[in-house]
């Protein structure tokens, strides 16, 4: 009974950093772009949509990449 169970927790721990990479790629990669979008559509003006789409996006990424650079290798 325990053979299988630690096939299984063998198994299942590169699954699950695997996917955990997964996660964190694709978060540093769509989500400051998504955020911006959030903030731009909350703004009416159009110049101001221009200005906040062009500088916020750059800032995100920046801080979320000090965030994680723990796990971030690249």
């Amino acid at each position: 009974m325990r053979n299988w169970q630690s096939s299984v927790r063998r198994n299942a721990a590169p699954a699950l950093k695997r996917a955990g990479k997964f996660v964190l790629i694709s978060a540093l990669t769509y989500g400051p772009a998504g955020l911006t979008g959030l903030a731009v559509k909350s703004v009416a003006r159009r110049p101001l949509k221009i200005l906040l789409a062009w500088a916020l996006e750059p800032l995100i990424r920046r801080a979320m990449r000090g965030a994680t650079a723990r796990w971030n290798k690249s």
